[in-house]
């Protein structure tokens, strides 16, 4: 009896082994695009472009020059696997870059320059694109570029938008040089309407930035009001001796700080031209301050003109859409 009742145990696992070996094997789902941007910056090349090489590069990415190949096609052909692996990603539905908080204002952000590059790569390979007459793809990489930027910005302080922004600049004109040259079929002009209106309003998420901002700027006051040498850190934390009468940020003082850092974070709630007036409304309450405190706080007047000149490129890529100048 006992002999048969491992037979028929036996029969149940392997025939269960069986059928679980007949099911088609799918790999586990990854949605979290950093994951490949991480790849994709393993596959840049290094290879130092020369002085003549790299002004090029900006000649074209600024628009006064056209896509010269033989000079720059090497560079993008070198880098291909990377920018494809980049716009595969962007597709994703996550981006995380597993920042440590935990660290403050002193975690690691060492990605932004190799996304910086990528970046750049990925809006010339565009051009290249453009150049060889295939517009559709040449669309699809400049909108993967813009994708990559939201990414590049995401869960960071400003740092990470103005990281961001040159690529996200240097498509957005890509698209408009495109758009007015009449190179973009209805098809595509529609494809690219579409991928505006899901980003956005100004293009980034400049509130979210300035909230990361202010949080980072807390830590380091804690930081400072917390040190052994007031002096000596504040040296090594903002490369400069403190300013006079400047000391140990006190428990009130980082109170304020961060009631100000709530009105800033307001302030950028607000379309452009009303962020700039009550910017300087607010940024009166600095002259008070203690100068510790003053030297943590960005020129937020200046961040919100980097935000006013995406706004602008925006518009003028909607105009060109529109068949407007």
């Amino acid at each position: 009896m006992i002999r048969i009742f491992r037979s028929s145990i036996l029969f149940v696992l392997l025939a269960t082994m069986s059928w679980a070996g007949s099911q088609p094997f799918t790999p586990p789902a990854n949605k979290n695009a950093v994951l490949r941007y991480w790849m994709a910056f393993a596959e840049l090349q290094n290879s130092p472009a020369d002085e003549v090489t790299t002004h090029a590069m900006d000649q074209v990415l600024a628009g006064s020059a056209d896509w010269d190949e033989q000079r720059l096609g090497p560079v993008v052909e070198a880098n291909a696997a990377a920018v494809q692996m980049m716009q595969r990603a962007s597709e994703l539905p996550e981006c995380n870059w597993g920042l440590d908080y935990s660290q403050g204002s002193f975690m690691s952000i060492g990605h932004l320059p190799k996304a910086r590059v990528l970046a750049r790569l990925n809006a010339l390979y565009g051009a290249r694109q453009m150049a060889k007459g295939d517009a559709a793809a040449a669309v699809d990489t400049w909108l993967a570029g813009l994708r990559f930027a939201q990414c590049v910005a995401k869960d960071m302080s400003m740092i990470g938008i103005l990281s961001a922004k040159p690529a996200f600049m240097a498509n957005l004109q890509f698209l408009t040089r495109a758009a007015r040259a009449g190179s973009l079929n209805p098809a595509l002009q529609d494809k690219v309407r579409a991928e505006l209106h899901r980003l956005p309003a100004d293009g980034l998420d400049w509130p979210a930035a300035v909230r990361f901002e202010a949080w980072a700027d807390a830590d380091g006051l804690r930081y400072l009001a917390n040190a052994p040498n007031f002096a000596e850190s504040y040296k090594k934390f903002y490369s400069h001796e403190p300013a006079q009468p400047a000391h140990p940020p006190t428990d009130a003082e980082i109170a304020e700080f961060q009631d100000f850092m709530n009105e800033i974070v307001a302030a950028f709630q607000l379309p452009c031209p009303q962020t700039t007036e009550r910017l300087r409304a607010v940024m009166k309450r600095v002259e008070k301050m203690n100068p510790a405190v003053v030297s943590a706080i960005p020129n937020y007047e200046r961040f919100n003109q980097n935000r006013e000149e995406v706004v602008n490129e925006e518009q003028n890529l909607m105009s060109a859409l529109a068949g407007k100048r």
